[in-house]
């Protein structure tokens, strides 16, 4: 992980639409986006501000995500979500994240990263398959999402 990543910041804009609701146990809870649909994004956009100063030989694993909602977000809105790179120690990452409707912020977080070697993360992720008795995928390539999204048919991030 090349240094100057701290200060790095990926943005996403997306609407939320009925798929993005509270829904727990099959029910509708609340017509508004879903602290789970936060998190995704806040996933996607940390990974996205990171990936520019991964080594070649690197990759990332999501270690840890707190999300606060200070507001809500009825469907149909337009939210931005932002990660900013706010620290790193050795090999761990960490993003700030704030979330936007219009100029009101209507959620707060931290998401932490921990960068490895891509072939310690392959071997990490066979160990876990091997310990449930499970096959392990064919393969597990090193990817780059913001690369890798044309390639898997997404353009809005979702």
């Amino acid at each position: 992980m090349r240094a100057e990543v701290v200060g790095a910041v990926a943005e996403i804009v997306f609407r939320v639409d009925s798929g993005m609701a509270a829904v727990l146990d099959g029910c509708l809870v609340h017509p508004l986006c879903s602290t789970f649909w936060l998190a995704y994004y806040a996933e996607v956009a940390a990974r996205r501000a990171i990936e520019p100063f991964l080594e070649p030989e690197e990759n990332a694993v999501g270690a840890e995500l707190w999300l606060r909602h200070e507001g809500m977000a009825p469907i149909g809105v337009e939210l931005r979500l932002r990660a900013q790179v706010s620290q790193r120690e050795e090999n761990r990452v960490w993003c700030s994240i704030e979330v936007f409707s219009g100029q009101q912020r209507i959620a707060t977080g931290r998401q932490l990263q921990v960068v490895l070697p891509h072939a310690v993360l392959r071997q990490r992720v066979e160990a876990a398959y091997a310990a449930h008795q499970l096959q392990p995928p064919s393969e597990h390539p090193n990817v780059r999402i913001v690369e890798a999204r044309m390639s898997c048919g997404s353009n809005s991030g979702r």
